[in-house]
C-alpha cells in the first residue's frame, strides 16, 4: 500500500554556479536592461477560455507583436518551450497535449491516446502513461510506445533525452533508465516505497522523499548519493537553477530548510511565520515564492541572501505567480494581473483584466525579421494592444507582427509556384505591372527557408478563394522563399486582405 506522503523527485542541475553570489535584483527605478543582442523578453497569453494566442513584448506589453493564426483551447497547463522549433507544448482541459507553433501560428491537439502523468523536459518530447501501463512518447513527428516489465507510476523526462520511470515493484520502487526511441533499460535502482513524484529543473540527480527525508541518485548509472535527514514529512521542494541548493517544505513546520547539495546537510532555515504547502523557483535564480497553508498570498524569498523579502497578496495558479524576466512578480489580484517589484514589493504595473489568460515568459529572438541583424529592436506591425493601466484590453484585430520581407533581394524574385488565377489577387499583380508598380503595397505571410514549408503554409491561407504565392529571392547567399500576395494599390487594399486571411502578416510597400 502506497504510504500517505508525497513523494517528490527533484532533478538537479550540474553545473557549478552559485546563486548566493548573484547580486539581489535591480529596484524598480533601475530595472535590469534587457540585451538587445541577446533573445527578447516575451510574455505568450493563451485565453484562458481557449482563443488566438498572442505574444507581446516584456515589460512594456503595448502592443501585440504576433497572434496565432488558429485558436488555442484551453489549456490547463503549460509543459514547456522548444527555443529551438518556437513551439509551446501544453496539455488542455481535457488532458490533450496541444502544440502552438510561433512561426506558423498554428496550432495542434494530440487527443489520442489519452494520457496521465505528462512531462516533457525540452517543450517538444512529451512522455505520458497509457491506461495499459504503456509508456508513450508524442513528438511532432510521430509516436513511440514501450511497455515496462512493471507499470509505471511516473515518468522523468532528462535534458539529455534519456527517460526514467519509476515504479512500485513488491515492497520496493525501482526506478529504470532508458534512451528513447532505443527500448532497452540500461540503469536499474530499487529505493524504500515512494509515491508520486513531481518534477522541477533539469540536472544530474533524483530525490525521492521517504519517512527519514530525502534519498536520492544520480541520474548517469543511477548510483545512490548521501541521504539527508529531516524532522518532517516534505511538502514541497525546489531547486536553484544550479541545483546547489535545495529549498524545502515540510509539515507542521513554520520555516523553509535550505540544503547544501555538496554538503548534503541543512545549510540555513528561513521562518516564516507560518507553514507552506508549495514553492515556486525563478528560473534565472533571484526568487523563491512559497505558498502559505491559508489565504491567498505568497512569501517572497531573495535566493542570494536568503532573506525573507516579505508578504504579496496573490492567488495560486498552475501559471502564476511567477517571477519574470526582469525581477518582477507576476501576481494574480481578482481579474487583473498586477507587476511588482521582487525587492521593494510595490506595484510597478498593473494589466487591466490579465487573470483572463494564461500566462508563459519566455525568452527568444524568433520574432524578429530574418533580414535585421540580431542587435536591432524588434519592428511592429499595426498593433494589437492590452491596457497595462486601465479600463479594459484592446479587442483582438488580428494585426500581428510577421516576417519582414528582405527587399535586397526583389529583383530577383521569381514565382516559385503557379499564380493565383485571373480574377482573384492575381490581379494585383497585373495592375503592378500596368501602374502600381513600387507605389503598391505587398502583404507577405513568411519568409522561409524551405520551399516546401512555404508551399505547405500557401496552401492553408485563402482569400476570396485566392491562394498566396511564393517567391524566392537569394539572401546572404541562401534561398528564401516568401509566401505573399499582391501587391495592392492602397495600404487599406493590402490590410484588408491580410486581416480577411486570419494568417501573421506583413505588409510593404512594393513588388515582392
Amino acid at each position: 500500500m502506497r504510504r500517505a506522503f508525497f513523494a517528490i523527485a527533484l532533478v538537479l542541475a550540474a553545473c557549478g554556479r552559485n546563486e548566493r553570489a548573484r547580486t539581489p535584483a535591480a529596484p524598480a527605478d533601475h530595472p535590469v536592461p534587457q540585451q538587445s543582442a541577446g533573445p527578447d523578453a516575451l510574455v505568450l497569453w493563451f485565453p484562458r477560455a481557449g482563443g488566438h494566442v498572442r505574444a507581446f513584448p516584456y515589460p512594456s506589453l503595448d502592443s501585440a507583436l504576433w497572434t496565432s493564426a488558429d485558436k488555442a483551447p484551453a489549456l490547463e497547463r503549460v509543459l514547456g518551450f522548444d527555443d529551438e522549433a518556437g513551439s509551446v507544448t501544453g496539455v488542455d482541459q481535457k488532458g490533450a497535449v496541444v502544440r502552438v507553433d510561433l512561426r506558423l501560428g498554428a496550432v495542434s491537439r494530440d487527443a489520442k491516446p489519452k494520457l496521465t502523468r505528462l512531462a516533457s523536459s525540452d517543450g517538444s518530447s512529451v512522455y505520458g502513461i497509457a491506461k495499459n501501463g504503456s509508456v508513450v512518447r508524442l513528438t511532432p513527428a510521430g509516436q513511440w510506445t514501450f511497455k515496462a516489465p512493471e507499470a509505471p507510476h511516473d515518468v522523468i523526462p532528462e535534458p539529455d533525452g534519456s527517460l526514467l520511470l519509476v515504479a512500485d515493484r513488491g515492497d520496493k520502487t525501482t526506478v529504470w533508465q532508458m534512451h528513447p526511441p532505443d527500448r532497452q533499460l540500461t540503469d536499474t535502482a530499487h529505493l524504500p516505497v515512494v509515491g508520486r513524484a513531481l518534477r522541477t529543473m533539469v540536472g544530474d540527480r533524483v530525490y525521492f522523499t521517504v519517512d527519514s527525508g530525502l534519498i536520492g541518485l544520480r541520474n548517469r548509472g543511477l548510483e545512490p548519493v548521501p541521504s539527508v535527514h529531516l524532522d518532517h514529512h516534505v511538502r514541497a521542494l525546489a531547486t536553484t537553477p544550479s541545483g546547489d541548493r535545495i529549498y524545502v517544505a515540510q509539515d507542521s513546520a513554520d520555516a523553509i530548510v535550505v540544503i547544501d547539495r555538496y554538503t548534503h546537510k541543512i545549510d540555513t532555515r528561513i521562518s516564516l511565520g507560518g507553514q507552506a504547502i508549495d514553492l515556486r523557483m525563478d528560473p534565472t535564480g533571484r526568487y523563491v515564492l512559497a505558498r502559505p497553508a491559508a489565504g491567498d498570498s505568497a512569501w517572497v524569498i531573495n535566493v542570494g541572501t536568503d532573506r525573507l523579502v516579505g508578504a504579496v497578496s496573490t492567488e495560486w495558479r498552475a501559471d502564476l505567480p511567477a517571477v519574470a524576466p526582469n525581477g518582477w512578480l507576476a501576481l494574480l489580484s481578482g481579474h487583473d494581473v498586477a507587476l511588482v517589484d521582487g525587492e521593494s514589493l510595490r506595484v510597478e504595473k498593473t494589466v487591466k483584466n490579465g487573470a483572463g489568460d494564461t500566462w508563459l515568459f519566455i525568452t527568444w529572438n524568433g520574432f524578429r525579421r530574418p533580414d535585421t541583424p540580431s542587435d536591432q529592436a524588434l519592428t511592429l506591425a499595426d498593433s494589437s494592444a492590452r491596457d497595462t493601466s486601465a479600463g479594459q484590453p484592446a479587442p483582438d484585430t488580428g494585426n500581428v507582427f510577421a516576417t519582414a520581407p528582405d527587399t535586397t533581394g526583389a529583383a530577383g524574385a521569381r514565382p516559385a509556384t503557379a499564380p493565383p488565377p485571373p480574377g482573384t489577387a492575381g490581379d494585383s499583380a497585373k495592375g503592378a505591372a500596368q501602374g502600381v508598380g513600387l507605389g503598391g503595397f505587398t502583404v507577405q505571410f513568411a519568409a522561409l527557408r524551405s520551399q516546401t514549408l512555404a508551399d505547405s503554409l500557401a496552401r492553408t491561407i485563402a482569400v476570396d478563394g485566392a491562394h498566396p504565392r511564393v517567391v524566392q529571392a537569394p539572401h546572404n547567399g541562401d534561398m528564401i522563399y516568401r509566401v505573399v500576395l499582391g501587391p495592392y494599390a492602397t495600404k487599406d487594399d493590402a490590410l484588408r486582405v491580410a486581416k480577411a486571411s486570419g494568417a501573421s502578416y506583413w505588409i510593404y510597400p512594393g513588388v515582392p
